[in-house]
């Protein structure tokens, strides 16, 4: 079954079962993001990154994947078995981030144009509303990527709702326990050690209450520059900026907060102002946000289909130049969902939200007719 033309899985059981059905059911979107990445991988920085080098690197991360983390190395290998490819490359998938915008492959961090995401609480929304969402802005061809993963009650683990690339055992999302994960990535040139973020991310959204959520996303080490956004049905909510040297943490000014694609705590800020499109983003989102009170879901979806600021809006397009040929390789918004978390509902468009329609999946998120 589909919904706006993206895969749905449920995985359930044991972790190496769970891996071997999303391998084996989405094997042909694993291999799209093993090739997106082997060719951002070797795009990245000045020095050559070959797939080769991204899976020693990956080795070097298994030792950190024991003891409690071991079930997602296990899943990982599921995942490589039902796609037919090593444990090493499906582990690779999962070091993306900390690859691509971290100091772990030689060069520069690439600069990350990738999410705007947002939270609105009350006293700024209708009806004392909880709200939380983003787009996801990156390779055009991890559309083809993309899956829509159920995970169902298990082991003490609530129901979980992520939108995944395929290989990735970890992502943004929704869980039972009334929670929303976001995700913006960052960049710095510090080398980290810690857990790998997509798995971070799992087991933030596995969290049994929204207090274990907060707490697991602020916990170290922490391996590669991200911004996490928990934000619970109960009204709470924090961004925790990530860093190899440490966490800290935002919060929201009068029920709002927005995050994209660079530093904002005092700490981790470079001296030098952002590039990309983040910083235009960030105030354009900001300032959508204030313009109205009493803040509804569709004026959130309206937001997130905002051009303002040309090639560097909230809603993402490829350059009108870019040849079809690499087009698959140029930057999009490739989906974007709000999540209400007081209703219970999960909007999704897949693609850019001003070319679709944002529609509700069947989520996990506890209904109005719930006690909280």
């Amino acid at each position: 079954m589909t919904q706006n033309d993206v895969p749905e899985i449920t995985l359930s059981g044991p972790p190496f079962e769970k891996g071997f059905a999303h391998g084996s059911l989405c094997r042909d979107r694993v291999l799209r993001s093993l090739e997106t990445y082997r060719k951002r991988f070797a795009g990245k920085g000045p020095a050559p990154f070959s797939w080769a080098d991204a899976r020693a690197a990956a080795r070097s991360f298994a030792p950190a994947l024991g003891g409690e983390f071991a079930p997602y190395a296990e899943e990982m290998r599921g995942i490589a078995a039902g796609a037919g490819l090593d444990f090493e490359d499906v582990l690779a998938l999962n070091l993306r981030s900390e690859i691509l915008y971290s100091g772990l492959a030689p060069g520069s961090a690439h600069a990350p144009a990738e999410c705007t995401a947002f939270a609105a609480l009350p006293p700024a929304t209708a009806g004392g509303a909880v709200f939380a969402g983003q787009t996801w802005d990156y390779s055009r061809s991890q559309r083809e990527a993309t899956v829509l993963a159920r995970f169902p009650a298990e082991d003490g683990r609530p129901a979980m709702l992520m939108p995944l690339e395929a290989g990735m055992v970890g992502g943004k999302g929704v869980s039972a326990a009334g929670v929303c994960l976001t995700l913006n990535a960052l960049s710095t040139p510090r080398v980290g050690a810690g857990i790998p973020l997509h798995v971070r991310m799992r087991r933030i959204l596995e969290a049994p209450t929204a207090d274990e959520a907060f707490r697991r996303a602020a916990e170290g080490p922490v391996a590669g520059p991200a911004c996490l956004t928990v934000t619970s049905r109960d009204g709470r909510c924090v961004a925790f900026e990530l860093d190899p040297t440490g966490v800290e943490e935002l919060h929201p000014e009068g029920g709002l907060l927005v995050h994209t694609n660079h530093y904002v705590s005092l700490r981790f800020r470079p001296p030098d102002p952002p590039g990309g499109s983040t910083a235009q983003r960030y105030a354009r989102l900001s300032a959508l946000l204030r313009s109205r009170p009493d803040l509804l879901s569709a004026d959130l979806e309206r937001f997130l289909a905002d051009h303002e600021n040309g090639g560097r809006s909230i809603c993402c397009h490829p350059a009108p130049d870019v040849p079809p040929e690499r087009l698959g390789e140029a930057g999009s918004t490739n989906y974007a969902f709000v999540a209400d978390l007081t209703a219970g509902r999960f909007r999704f468009v897949m693609g850019n939200p001003c070319e679709g329609e944002f529609r509700d999946l069947p989520c996990p998120l506890p209904t109005l007719t719930d006690t909280p």
